[in-house]
C-alpha cells in the first residue's frame, strides 16, 4: 500500500473542505439568502471533501487490523462506490424538485457546463468501484485512488462553482434563477 499517496489525498481533501468556510465566510448576506442549488453545490463540496478524507485514511487502520488487501480495497471501492452513486441520485433529486418548485437553474458559464460533464462521470465511477470491489475490474489501490481523484476533482469544480457564482454576483449583480 502507497500510504504517501493516501495521505497527500487526504490533506487535499481537507484543504478543499478549508475552502468551503472561505466561500461562506465572504460571501455576501450570509447563508441564508443562499438559495436550495447554491447550498446543495455547498453540501455536496463539504461531503465529497470528507468522503476523500475519511476513505483515504481508512486503509491504514484495516491494514493495521490485519484485513487482507484485497478486503481492504474491496470495501474501500465499495464504499466510495456506493458515494457516487448516491451522489448522483441526490444530485438529481434535487434538481427535479428544484424544477417542480419552479426554480430556474443558477448557472456560471463555463463552471456549470464543466459541472456537469464531470457529474455524468459519477454514475460509471461508482459502478467501476463497485466492479472492483467484486474484481470483476482488478480490484487494487490504483482504482480506488482514481476514483478518490473524480471526487477531488467533483469538489474542486464545485469549489470553482461558488467562486465564479459570489464573483459574478459582486461584479453584476444577482444572477439567473435567484
Amino acid at each position: 500500500m502507497n500510504e504517501q499517496i493516501l495521505d497527500t489525498l487526504a490533506n487535499v481533501g481537507i484543504t478543499l473542505a478549508a475552502f468551503s468556510g472561505v466561500v461562506v465566510a465572504f460571501r455576501a448576506g450570509g447563508s441564508e439568502k443562499w438559495s436550495a442549488p447554491e447550498m446543495r453545490v455547498l453540501m455536496f463540496l463539504v461531503v465529497d471533501s470528507f468522503v476523500v478524507v475519511v476513505l483515504a485514511l481508512l486503509p491504514v487502520p484495516l491494514t493495521l487490523a490485519d484485513m487482507s488487501e484485497e478486503w481492504t480495497w474491496g470495501l474501500c471501492s465499495a464504499l466510495l462506490g456506493s458515494w457516487f452513486v448516491l451522489g448522483v441520485v441526490l444530485a438529481i433529486v434535487g434538481d427535479r424538485r428544484d424544477r417542480s418548485r419552479g426554480k430556474a437553474r443558477i448557472t456560471v458559464p463555463v463552471v456549470t457546463p464543466l459541472l456537469y460533464v464531470v457529474g455524468l462521470l459519477g454514475l460509471p465511477a461508482g459502478i467501476a468501484l463497485w466492479l472492483s470491489a467484486f474484481d470483476i475490474v482488478p480490484r487494487g489501490q490504483a482504482v480506488f485512488v482514481a476514483g478518490l481523484i473524480v471526487l477531488l476533482v467533483f469538489a474542486a469544480i464545485e469549489f470553482l462553482f461558488l467562486i465564479a457564482l459570489g464573483a459574478r454576483r459582486t461584479g453584476t449583480g444577482r444572477t439567473a434563477g435567484d
